[in-house]
């Protein structure tokens, strides 16, 4: 889902002046006792743009929660966010990313379906039966930890990027797309066995799994 958000100038104005006034009771200038040197002085000495971006971040935390609860969203994943518009005297914009949970619609009679299947079979089947659309962006952060991870103890061994691509014969496009598929199938087993959890009043995963396994 992508939406946008404001952060008045009003407001950063005023969380500006915050800021500024904290400058100045710390401010150690010469001629001048910490705390006590004139405004001027101490403003010219600070990134007017540092200091407002600054204040705008300790805003949108806050402005983007009151959207959510605005829209009734309920994000599971961090939001992307991608700064639109900004100045002096204007409200500063942005675009917002995130996600929510896929709806998931278990079969009316799927534990039946179940327990006709080979134990080893019935993942796949709840995999062929139940359609998820895992939002893009899901998959992409989950495909991105998994290849920090993957770089991560490659590098540990001594290989480089190259050397690894080289022994799987494979590109960066195409190790990141096969990180993308592999998360996005992934993800879709979790919450179909989060679904399945819930549906049946079940503890955790594990009681999950056990409770799947066990149908006969």
């Amino acid at each position: 889902m992508e939406f946008n958000l404001v952060v008045p100038w009003a407001k950063i104005k005023i969380e500006y002046e915050h800021l500024v006034e904290h400058a100045i009771k710390e401010a150690e200038i010469p001629g001048f006792r910490k705390g006590k040197a004139p405004r001027k002085d101490v403003e010219d000495r600070l990134n007017k743009n540092e200091v407002y971006s600054k204040a705008v971040e300790k805003l949108l935390p806050g402005i983007y929660a009151g959207q959510i609860k605005k829209l009734s969203l309920k994000p599971i994943l961090q939001p992307r966010i991608k700064l639109e518009k900004s100045g002096l005297n204007e409200d500063w914009e942005f675009s917002i990313v995130t996600c929510e949970a896929p709806e998931i619609k278990l079969p009316a009679d799927y534990i039946k379906q179940l327990t006709m299947q080979d134990k080893d079979k019935r993942f796949v089947w709840l995999d062929s039966q139940i359609n998820v659309v895992i939002p893009d962006i899901l998959a992409e952060e989950e495909a991105h930890h998994r290849l920090t991870a993957l770089v991560e103890n490659f590098t540990k061994l001594g290989l480089t990027t190259e050397q690894y691509l080289a022994s799987k014969k494979m590109t960066p496009e195409t190790l990141k797309a096969d990180a993308i598929s592999q998360a996005r199938h992934d993800l879709k087993m979790e919450f179909i066995l989060e679904s399945v959890r819930v549906d049946n009043k079940l503890k955790d995963r594990k009681n999950t799994l056990d409770f799947l396994m066990g149908l006969v």
